[in-house]
């Protein structure tokens, strides 16, 4: 397991200098699981470390427990709808969102614009797809850290709305953007239902730990 997780960690490294949409990785059923938990464990270290900050922000009266308008809801919710929502509802939703236009093909967005294109008379489909596909590879590194910061920040929303919360903004979903990142790097590396699978075991762990702890 040390090797995978070192193999995992030297090509997330190098995802994150420079991201580029890698082709789908044929790689073995066991190597995906395996890569999957490596990411995790990856993961861990700087998860903690700002879960820490955004606890020492607490601490010092920057924002409080009481403004988390999600664990709010989930406090009048049974057990079972919680895990139906985080575990199945949210990460499906949210990867389809944020995680099915990380691939050209994919991005319904740019072939919708080329067909448009074409419907105008503005050229033909094929130059159009390969000018699109150009500033695509030329500019995949903003496109990916845009997707995965506003990722991040609509996860801002699970609080309730007030200045400090909004200052305090970068910090508090830092967690999720960290976490975006290696979801993004699953999806062009495996394909999407890895990283749904992911955030499913991420969200269903930590639903798990908030129950456990009477948190929720």
């Amino acid at each position: 397991m040390s090797d995978v997780i070192v193999m995992t960690f030297h090509a997330l490294w190098r995802f994150i200098k420079k991201p580029v949409e890698l082709s789908e990785d044929k790689a073995s059923l066991r190597l995906k699981i395996g890569t999957c938990l490596a990411l995790f464990l990856i993961q861990m270290p700087p998860l903690l470390v700002l879960m820490s900050l955004i606890g020492g922000l607490e601490q010092l009266g920057l924002w409080e427990e009481d403004m988390h308008r999600l664990q709010k809801i989930f406090q009048e919710m049974d057990p079972v709808l919680i895990f139906f929502f985080a575990v199945i509802v949210a990460p499906l939703f949210e990867e389809i969102m944020f995680r099915l236009i990380l691939k050209f093909r994919s991005n319904l967005l740019i072939l919708w614009s080329i067909h448009i294109g074409v419907a105008l008379h503005l050229g033909e489909k094929r130059s159009l797809l390969k000018t699109a596909r150009q500033v695509w590879d030329k500019f995949y590194g903003w496109i990916f850290y845009m997707i995965t910061v506003a990722f991040g920040l609509i996860h801002i929303m699970n609080f309730e709305p007030s200045l400090n919360i909004y200052l305090l903004a970068p910090i508090l979903v830092a967690p999720q953007i960290l976490i975006g990142i290696n979801l993004g790097y699953l999806r062009v590396r495996f394909g999407l239902i890895w990283s749904i699978l992911f955030h499913a075991l991420y969200n269903g762990i930590l639903m798990s730990i908030a129950l456990l702890t009477g948190e929720i």
